[in-house]
């Protein structure tokens, strides 16, 4: 009976020590897709939007990657109550410099995508008052990037909010035909990303064919636009690891830190 215990307990550290060594040398190799990817350096802010139910962990990675890399700067994470106030909850710099500052959103109720896009407006003007903030990004996950357009789509006039340079959206639906797409900046350029495991048409959660429409949308209105269709095995294309891919990690930072 201890023999077999015995075994058991020795199988199961077994298992842990591969995740661990696994997890290890994805993050290495991740990180070396990063190694020769040359940027811009600007004051323009990348604000990383969470998906539905999304917190710290949804957006870290790619902060963390932009970060250690040299290609960003880790800057501020910004709480939004469920009220609409917005707080620094952490400054990682003394002030924010023309380095590719990164700007993560933590919302306090973050299952109403709707009520979080109208409290965008409050974070606009918080990084553009407190922070001299004076042009953007937004990188969406899934809906994190419905979050940044119907934030757009809402307040194409507001003042006292930075002006938005370029959009990335990862595995998210749009509603097609909508006429407040006329609302989105003119000179925004905006990625589109959708993931596919193998050629199933999906990620998981989102369809390619309802990703891919976007285009059609915002095509008349933006300046620029990019498809962008990763296909690969459900480690890496799945919807909620498209965040954590070292592919995207570098066609991202590419779109986003290049003039």
């Amino acid at each position: 009976m201890h023999s077999k215990r015995r075994k058991i307990i020795i199988g199961i550290v077994l298992i842990i020590e591969a995740i661990a060594l696994f997890i290890t040398t994805s993050w290495i190799f991740r990180g070396r897709v990063l190694n020769d990817v040359k940027v811009d350096k600007t004051r323009t802010a990348t604000i990383f939007i969470p998906g539905y139910g999304g917190n710290a962990v949804s957006t870290d990675d790619f902060i963390n990657q932009f970060n250690d890399h040299g290609i960003a700067k880790r800057s501020l994470r910004i709480h939004i109550s469920s009220k609409g106030k917005v707080t620094t909850m952490k400054k990682y710099v003394k002030k924010i410099s023309a380095d590719n500052p990164l700007v993560q959103l933590i919302f306090e109720d973050n299952t109403h995508p709707i009520k979080e896009a109208k409290q965008m407006k409050n974070v606009m003007t918080y990084l553009y008052k407190t922070y001299h903030i004076k042009s953007v990004n937004f990188l969406g996950h899934s809906s994190g990037g419905q979050i940044a357009y119907e934030y757009m789509v809402r307040n194409p006039n507001q003042k006292n909010a930075p002006k938005i340079n370029k959009f990335v959206s990862i595995a998210n639906d749009y509603p097609a035909g909508d006429k407040r797409a006329k609302n989105l900046p003119r000179n925004l350029k905006i990625f589109n990303i959708a993931g596919e495991i193998y050629n199933v048409g999906t990620d998981g959660e989102e369809a390619v064919d309802i990703v891919k429409p976007m285009g059609k949308l915002v095509k008349p209105y933006v300046k620029s636009y990019q498809f962008y269709l990763y296909r690969g095995d459900p480690i890496s294309a799945e919807h909620s690891m498209l965040h954590e891919n070292p592919t995207l990690d570098k066609t991202i930072a590419e779109f986003l830190f290049r003039n």
